[in-house]
């Protein structure tokens, strides 16, 4: 495999987890309107979610798997690391 195929790969990768993670994200951002919306938030999660399992078997498994495992942690420590930072810094 070239080097360029493996770069598309990982590339992939980051571009799906984040919208994946965005499409989960969408149950919390529509809470408020989800008898409405719950449609949407559906085919939103399942349309990611399957389009990351096409692309996965689509494209070099190896490296699409680490640019989506690498981007869902960088996600997850930078998510805790921000809640760390201003439960200490925005006391009262």
């Amino acid at each position: 495999m070239t080097t360029i195929a493996a770069a598309i790969s990982f590339g992939l990768g980051v571009y799906f987890s984040t919208r994946t993670i965005a499409a989960l994200y969408r149950v919390i951002d529509l809470w408020y309107a989800l008898r409405r919306e719950w449609l949407r938030v559906v085919i939103g999660i399942f349309g990611w979610g399957g389009g990351t399992v096409v692309a996965f078997l689509l494209t070099h498994r190896s490296t699409f798997l680490w640019g989506f495992a690498s981007y869902s942690l960088m996600f997850v420590a930078s998510s805790f690391a921000s809640r760390l930072w201003f439960s200490v810094h925005l006391r009262d």
